[in-house]
């Protein structure tokens, strides 16, 4: 038997596990986000330790340092949605809807998650189609994404130029 084998222990899984059993609940919660009059519990720490921006806002100088609850001006759906990636380090985008992928790309952007950012770029990049590309664009304008912004432009040259009759 391999000694790598015995003297490695990896439970992982059941610490993502326990964490995300802790999302949004509020035993032990320090913390309450409330969005559009949603009460939403979490853990300073764990929001700390994930994100440089909560960071800041939950341990630096801010006044939200000193508060118990926080009232924020983002959609609500996408908030529950990026609190879940935070414990858990998963996103599942295939059963969203398109505007929840965008507001929560919006959220990346604006809470610094670089990864999830270009996770969810490289994601909408395959999904373009006709319903959604000037959605995604003009979220890609909004946010500077340049990559996201080309890949739109390059799909509506292809799909919306006339074609021309071959004669």
């Amino acid at each position: 038997m391999d000694n790598s084998s015995i003297s490695e222990i990896d439970r992982t899984a059941v610490l993502v596990s326990q964490l995300a059993q802790m999302c949004m609940n509020a035993d032990n919660a320090d913390v309450t986000f409330i969005v559009k009059a949603e009460h939403l519990p979490a853990h300073r720490i764990i929001l700390a330790t994930r994100s440089e921006y909560f960071r800041a806002m939950l341990y630096g100088a801010l006044k939200e340092s000193k508060q118990n609850e926080i009232a924020l001006d983002v959609p609500v759906e996408a908030f529950k949605f990026l609190i879940k990636y935070i414990y858990t380090g998963r996103l599942s985008l295939k059963q969203m809807k398109n505007t929840d992928i965008l507001d929560i790309l919006e959220l990346a952007h604006q809470y610094l998650f670089v990864k999830l950012q270009k996770a969810i770029t490289e994601y909408l990049c395959k999904v373009i189609c006709m319903d959604n590309v000037c959605v995604i664009l003009e979220t890609a304008h909004l946010l500077d994404l340049t990559k996201l912004s080309s890949t739109c432009y390059t799909f509506m040259d292809k799909e919306c130029l006339p074609r021309h009759a071959v004669g």
